[in-house]
């Protein structure tokens, strides 16, 4: 009987290609792809093409080191297309039960007769076949011995980044963090406060959870649950009517952080598409001022549809570099959430692992830093700025937060974070006064650091 390449199997291989070939996004390569598609991809067909994706993204180095032991050939130097249908066939096979073993080889097969590599039916066929058999045993590194490369395979990580953190965690704290990242990310959302009112958020939750017909976790964090499930965002949704927002528990953090008030003035100096900036606009208590800013135009075109989606009016969005920004007055409060490396949300964006390289932390750090000073320049006296990361390397926050009490000790102050937080988070605060989220950690939030200084 012929077999048919699914509609679900056929956009998850093309996205891995582009994201593993062409250093893309997983996320716009899919909503490209899905508007492509002749008929609306259903909502299970998006979440079985998530599981395979992304799993296969996060655990795409040890996929690889058996493919490439079961292989005669070097897996390096087969085309693109081949290494997805290998990849992705692997992933089913190992990690996912009710896929059954011969749907993942023949659809592998069939979607490199799809690309119009027939030629290598049989090759793709035939390693498939013997992997989900599973009968052959290929020794790992020494755990003892070489406990770095140990981790790198069992956990799936490259081996710069399990260097790197092991200078700083011992075997089973990094143990903990890797084995974190390869795990789905929880769905967080945040509810809309301009649209629910405190008294109404029971409520709010009763109605969510008869029409999304999903279990609910709640936060520690007002206005902040999990779902068990990925909800619908169709225009109708609660979503689409701008009920509420996605967003992990930590970033929502960074803006209580800020505690913008009435009659602030308030810059969002790396806006981004603007998750903080909505968040800041909900917390504060109108009439407020807050100007978003972000060079990137098609960031900032997504940016305000999210705004109109949420019913936020007013926020000012500029289309400018920070370094090029000159405001017509300083500002009184300003978070900076710097670009920087990601590695405290590599469980949200596994692709990561493999785009990234061992120098980017080192760059970054030199761009945040002449950020920062930038942004301190448009704080006013007495102005607080809240600099936030998601990441937890020194690098890229501690070591800044130290250089200012060395160098500029004289105009600024560090703010201990735990003034701004609600109570069950103080315990991220360090002795340095920053808050510090590691992965993997209970809560089960993405890594970040943030500190707080206020001008004298």
């Amino acid at each position: 009987m012929a077999v048919k390449l699914s509609v679900g199997r056929k956009i998850a291989y093309n996205t891995f290609v582009r994201v593993m070939e062409k250093g893309e996004a997983p996320e716009e390569v899919l909503q490209e792809l899905y508007a492509k598609e002749e008929r609306p991809v259903t909502r299970v067909d998006k979440n079985f093409i998530k599981e395979i994706l992304f799993g296969s993204l996060r655990w795409y180095s040890k996929l690889f080191w058996i493919l490439q032991r079961v292989s005669k050939r070097d897996l390096a130097q087969v085309t693109p297309e081949i290494r997805a249908s290998l990849t992705l066939g692997t992933y089913q096979i190992f990690y996912m039960d009710r896929v059954p073993d011969r749907a993942a080889v023949n659809e592998s097969v069939e979607y490199m007769k799809f690309v119009g590599q027939t030629h290598c039916v049989s090759f793709v066929n035939g390693i498939l076949r013997s992997i989900s058999r599973k009968t052959e045993y290929f020794a790992k590194p020494d755990k003892k011995k070489q406990p770095c490369e140990y981790l790198a395979l069992q956990y799936a990580h490259p081996n710069w980044i399990v260097r790197l953190w092991s200078k700083r965690f011992g075997f089973e704290k990094l143990k903990t963090i890797l084995s974190s990242n390869n795990t789905a990310p929880p769905i967080t959302i945040r509810v809309n406060r301009k649209k629910v009112k405190e008294e109404d958020l029971a409520q709010f939750r009763n109605e969510f959870l008869k029409g999304e017909k999903v279990k609910i976790s709640f936060s520690h964090l007002d206005y902040c649950f999990q779902l068990a499930k990925f909800p619908s965002l169709d225009k109708e949704s609660l979503f689409g009517q701008g009920f509420y927002t996605l967003q992990d528990e930590s970033s929502q953090l960074i803006s209580h952080l800020v505690d913008p008030a009435k009659g602030d003035r308030v810059l969002d100096a790396c806006a981004g598409l603007g998750g903080k900036t909505s968040h800041l606009f909900e917390l504060s208590e109108e009439p407020i001022s807050l100007v978003a800013l972000d060079p990137n135009e098609i960031r900032r075109t997504k940016a305000i549809l999210g705004f109109d989606r949420l019913g936020h009016k007013g926020i000012e969005y500029v289309s400018c570099d920070l370094l090029d920004y000159q405001p017509s007055s300083l500002f009184n409060k300003i978070l900076i959430d710097a670009p920087c490396s990601g590695l405290g949300v590599l469980r949200r964006h596994p692709e990561g692992k493999w785009q990234k390289k061992p120098a980017l932390v080192s760059n970054l750090s030199k761009k945040q830093r002449v950020l920062l000073l930038k942004a301190l320049e448009l704080l006013e006296k007495g102005g607080r700025l809240v600099y936030s990361v998601c990441s937890f390397e020194p690098e890229e926050s501690l070591s800044h937060l130290l250089c200012l009490k060395e160098e500029h000790g004289d105009k600024y102050e560090v703010l201990s974070p735990a003034i701004f937080l609600p109570p069950y988070y103080k315990k991220y605060v360090t002795r340095d006064d920053l808050l510090l989220i590691y992965s993997g950690n209970k809560e089960e939030m993405d890594g970040f650091a943030s500190f707080v200084i206020r001008r004298k």
